[in-house]
């Protein structure tokens, strides 16, 4: 953990740049539609660039059915893709709820902004343990610094992608529980009976919008209806076999590579404290001939012993010193081999904890999110609504916004085309209904858009 903190700190910029990229990713998954419509209008207005300049240029284009610009109905045609997404009644209300029940995934929400928060906290903290064990392996051969980043770039695709595979297993999984469902259910309606080539869906497509078209089909029939399955009606475990395997794969491969690390580490600081103590090695503990003779010619040979014994009780023995050395190199042994122990130990922990993660995210799946072909958009339809005047409500108030921002963005475009017209100069009857288009408004488009 003190290796990661000291990695992060190094890389400060990059962290934020990270912490801040996911927030917004999160931001984007949970508020798309939001996020499209502020694009949409910055498209619009942006200057010289922009949509209006662009389309306000089209004067000629000109649609004889409606007695409408192109370039206006490009505008509105634009604006009226996300009106029609909140022009709701009591009647969409009434048909989304049916479809959720009819699915059996009544109640059950997308993924919450704070779970993918925290989940992509958890995928930054794996993502940043894992460059910091890959730092060396990356790019062999290259600096420091550029193997760092390139482990960070490894790291945080293998973390995303684990965020991807994980989520879509817990949709397997979910769609896998329906499907079971639907079978148990035939089976007792069919008295036990398993002619499993005789379930299988209507052949009308079931869709929100006639959702009550099965209301007299049996509940598994109907919930059948609502999903894409194979022939067998038969659940399927693709995904999840793919997911555990790549799981198992990067948890056992970075357990292996933080072995191989701090193995490579322990060797090298033993070398370097043998180099450390062969430097401080006394003068006096040689025992080869070259030495024997230079004492032997000093004191002469009878009196070499006594000379060697008193040099070894001034400076010390030198088979002292080597069994002295002996037994720090079985100090060292012991305590290299308590590392390595304790070492391996934690990289086991370090990889169920990253295991159970992966567990925890297909756990997130499961509960979250849909099977269903359109239960989505059946419940970006209801939005959590509890009673029907608090959805008619909030619909009315959202088309009210919507229809506001196209007929301001209209005028903009029709006075922006009366402008190039005066300056460009065209036929009296051009002129004459560029300037008259009280007619031609985002109100008036609706009226035969829904015809």
């Amino acid at each position: 953990m003190e290796n990661i903190i000291a990695f992060i700190m190094q890389h400060q910029i990059e962290t934020i740049l990270l912490v801040f990229g996911i927030i917004l990713l999160a931001f984007f998954i949970t508020h798309w539609q939001e996020v499209k419509f502020w694009w949409l209008n910055f498209t619009y207005n942006f200057p010289i660039f922009g949509k209006i300049s662009t389309l306000a240029k089209d004067i000629e284009g000109f649609d004889e059915n409606h007695k409408w610009f192109y370039s206006e109905e490009r505008l509105c045609r634009d604006y009226y893709n996300f009106y029609e997404k909140v022009d709701k009644d009591s009647e969409s209300f009434d048909e989304a709820k049916a479809y959720l029940h009819a699915a059996g995934e009544l109640g059950r929400k997308p993924t919450p902004t704070f779970i993918w928060i925290m989940i992509f906290i958890l995928v930054i903290v794996e993502a940043f343990g894992f460059a910091y064990v890959l730092a060396g392996f990356t790019i062999p051969g290259a600096s420091e610094a550029t193997q760092q980043k390139g482990a960070v770039g490894v790291a945080a695709m293998l973390a995303i992608l684990l965020v991807w595979l994980t989520h879509l297993t817990g949709q397997e999984l979910h769609k896998n529980t329906l499907i079971k469902k639907i079978r148990r259910w035939y089976k007792n309606d069919n008295a036990g009976g398993s002619n499993w080539r005789d379930l299988k869906p209507d052949e009308q497509l079931i869709t929100i919008d006639n959702t009550f078209n099965d209301e007299k089909s049996p509940n598994y029939i109907r919930m059948l209806n609502r999903l894409d399955v194979n022939d067998k009606v038969k659940a399927t475990y693709i995904k999840t076999i793919l997911t555990l395997i790549f799981i198992f794969a990067v948890a056992i491969g970075a357990t292996y590579i933080r072995h191989q690390v701090l193995t490579q580490e322990i060797a090298s600081s033993h070398e370097a404290a043998m180099n450390i103590f062969n430097d401080d090695a006394s003068p006096f503990g040689s025992t080869d001939a070259s030495g024997d003779d230079e004492i032997g010619a000093l004191f002469g040979d009878d009196d070499t012993k006594g000379a060697e014994d008193d040099l070894a009780s001034l400076f010390g023995d030198g088979n002292k010193a080597a069994t002295s050395n002996t037994k720090k190199q079985s100090n060292a042994s012991i305590e290299d081999e308590t590392n390595q122990k304790g070492g391996d130990a934690t990289f086991v922990i370090l990889g169920l904890l990253f295991v159970f993660i992966q567990i925890l995210g297909i756990f997130f799946g499961m509960h979250y999110d849909y099977a269903g072909r359109e239960s989505k958009e059946a419940y970006e339809c209801l939005r959590g609504f509890a009673t029907k005047k608090a959805f008619l409500s909030f619909y009315e108030k959202a088309k009210t916004h919507i229809a506001r921002v196209a007929q301001k963005q209209l005028q903009k475009l029709q006075h922006k085309m009366n402008i190039i017209n005066d300056n460009s100069g065209t036929d009296a009857e051009t002129t004459a209904i560029l300037r008259n288009n009280k007619d031609r408004t985002f109100k008036q488009y609706l009226s035969f858009e829904d015809k």
